[in-house]
């Protein structure tokens, strides 16, 4: 999921694919090969601040045959900084391959409500919470804790998009009240789930 602050780079030649849920309008930027090793070769999510937004929507306004003059090169230049200079986003991928986790991502995915410690997954997948925290890290960058947070922040979204209210968001996603469901999604997004949800 890519939040409107984030932009998210693909290196050339990796196989994706986009789609829109709930509508929208998002800008692909095609850079240069030239430029890869600058930007790195693994696809990552990247804060987007509002002068390297406004650098993207002045891009997006160029003709795809557009004449390259020294300005325009002092223009590329000064994007390809922002880019390598912007703050990179944990990325988050919502699957899992490890059969020691994977129990825990389907059983989450499919009720993110559940209050099940991590301890207490330990004794039902046979892994020590040493070594399952481990292995979330290794597969989602972040551990266990950060990656439920998360995935209930992406699921409250789809809940308030649904029609929801927060209220009932956060019963759902195992909140134990609005105020501690709007402190968490705000820490993942930055916006409290009304002003998200209108941006």
């Amino acid at each position: 999921m890519i939040p409107p602050d984030q932009a998210l780079w693909l290196p050339p030649g990796l196989p994706h694919e986009t789609y829109c849920r709930y509508g929208g309008d998002f800008r692909s930027v095609y850079i240069d090969n030239k430029y890869t090793e600058l930007l790195g070769n693994k696809a990552k999510l990247i804060a987007v601040d509002e002068l390297l937004k406004q650098f993207i929507l002045e891009i997006c306004t160029w003709q795809e045959e557009y004449h390259l003059d020294e300005k325009t090169e002092r223009f590329i230049t000064v994007f390809i900084d922002r880019l390598t200079s912007a703050a990179t986003c944990h990325f988050f991928i919502p699957s899992a391959q490890d059969a020691r986790i994977l129990p825990i991502v389907t059983e989450l995915h499919t009720n993110p409500g559940c209050k099940i410690s991590l301890e207490a997954w330990s004794d039902q997948v046979g892994a020590s919470t040493r070594t399952l925290n481990r292995l979330f890290h290794k597969c989602f960058m972040m551990g266990f804790s950060d990656w439920r947070q998360k995935l209930r922040a992406i699921k409250a979204i789809e809940l308030l998009k649904d029609g929801y209210s927060q209220q009932q968001a956060a019963e759902y996603l195992g909140f134990e009240s609005t105020a501690a469901f709007s402190n968490a999604f705000k820490k993942v997004f930055g916006k409290p789930p009304g002003q998200y949800i209108k941006k």
